[in-house]
């Protein structure tokens, strides 16, 4: 049920894209092996660790409520794959430093993984044997191609987006869902519970949409950082 007051999605992508930019520009350019001794390790920590750890859960819970909602799933997972492409450039030049790596594929791919998970589930739902047993060979899948393909987060970046899958599908209320996200992103990343305060003030509406924007500002703003880092290393 949606509230009358609260936070819309789009401010909710808003609130992920701030954190998200200001993780990689920690990452790519306020680092020690880009800046050396011009960088505060502190600072670095508090932009990277703590900052930095906002956005991804709100993706993940962000692209399970798009899941349950879009017009068209394919067109959904369509745009993902195409902006996946187009950011594995970028994604490794400023987060690697390398035009071409291969041991670390962007967020992108993680999402494009998980909203493959959240459609065989949703063909296998239901509590019969088969069903259950064919979910649980889904997650394994999916577990497994998320490390294997070194996306990032890895495997739990798809579980995560599973967990979210299964909150929304048994109808969990938003603050619940959002208190039950919190406590699992905790054993993985302490401060990435500052997430889920946006995610617990969610009131169900969409707000003002720029839809192509979010998908465009990924890669964009990592081809900044990227040539940037390649710059200031070849200073």
């Amino acid at each position: 049920m949606k509230k009358k007051f609260g936070i819309s999605s789009a401010v909710l992508k808003w609130i992920a894209v701030i954190s998200m930019v200001i993780d990689h520009f920690a990452c790519a350019i306020y680092n020690p092996n880009v800046l050396g001794n011009g960088c505060s390790i502190e600072v670095h920590h508090f932009l990277r660790n703590i900052i930095g750890r906002i956005a991804f859960p709100i993706y993940c819970f962000l692209l399970v409520e798009g899941f349950f909602y879009t017009k068209s799933v394919w067109k959904y997972l369509r745009n993902l794959v195409i902006f996946a492409v187009l950011s594995e450039i970028p994604f490794n030049m400023a987060i690697f430093g390398h035009v071409f790596y291969l041991k670390g594929q962007n967020v992108y791919f993680t999402l494009a993984l998980g909203l493959c998970a959240m459609i065989l589930l949703k063909n296998f739902s239901g509590f019969r044997k088969s069903q259950l047993f064919a979910q649980v060979i889904v997650i394994a899948v999916f577990l497994f191609l998320g490390e294997y393909l070194e996306v990032d987060y890895h495997w739990k970046g798809i579980a995560y987006i599973i967990l979210f899958y299964y909150l929304k599908a048994f109808k969990v209320r938003e603050g619940l869902a959002a208190i039950t996200g919190a406590v699992a992103f905790a054993v993985y990343e302490r401060w990435a519970v500052l997430a889920f305060v946006p995610v617990y003030l969610y009131n169900g509406k969409r707000g003002r949409q720029i839809k192509y924007l979010f998908y465009a500002i990924y890669p964009l703003h990592l081809l900044v950082f990227g040539l940037l880092r390649f710059w200031l290393i070849q200073k």
